[in-house]
């Protein structure tokens, strides 16, 4: 199996639009051309490991979903959680975390009811 560039560039174009930037942002924040950028995303140039490094952590996002789609199972949508609290305030964190809380306790509850066998009339 090869590394599918395609979803490479799909990763890495996603991650920039996560973090607002343009081509032309990303390129000079990782010392690429933006060609380079355009061509990485486009899939049609794989990039060097220093410069996927580069955009890895720049970015914040793994690779681990590129070179191991099949591995997936939520982790990738529970990083886009974990970037979202990073930039959030303690009093945001305070107000996301009891919802949390509340909502697993409702959708726990919805569960419980759904396995019941229903009640038959009498």
């Amino acid at each position: 199996m090869e590394l599918d560039p395609k979803r490479l560039g799909r990763a890495i174009k996603n991650a920039r639009l996560e973090n607002n930037l343009t081509q032309e942002e990303l390129a000079e924040r990782v010392d690429i051309a933006t060609v380079h950028v355009k061509q990485l995303e486009a899939g049609s140039r794989k990039p060097s490991v220093d410069v996927l490094y580069k955009l890895a952590r720049f970015l914040n996002f793994s690779v681990d979903a590129v070179f191991f789609p099949e591995r997936t199972n939520g982790w990738e949508l529970q990083r886009k959680i974990e970037l979202s609290l990073n930039n959030s305030s303690t009093h945001e964190l305070q107000v996301i975390y009891t919802t949390l809380i509340e909502l697993r306790r409702v959708l726990s509850s919805l569960q419980a009811q759904e396995a019941r066998p229903p009640e038959r009339p009498e």
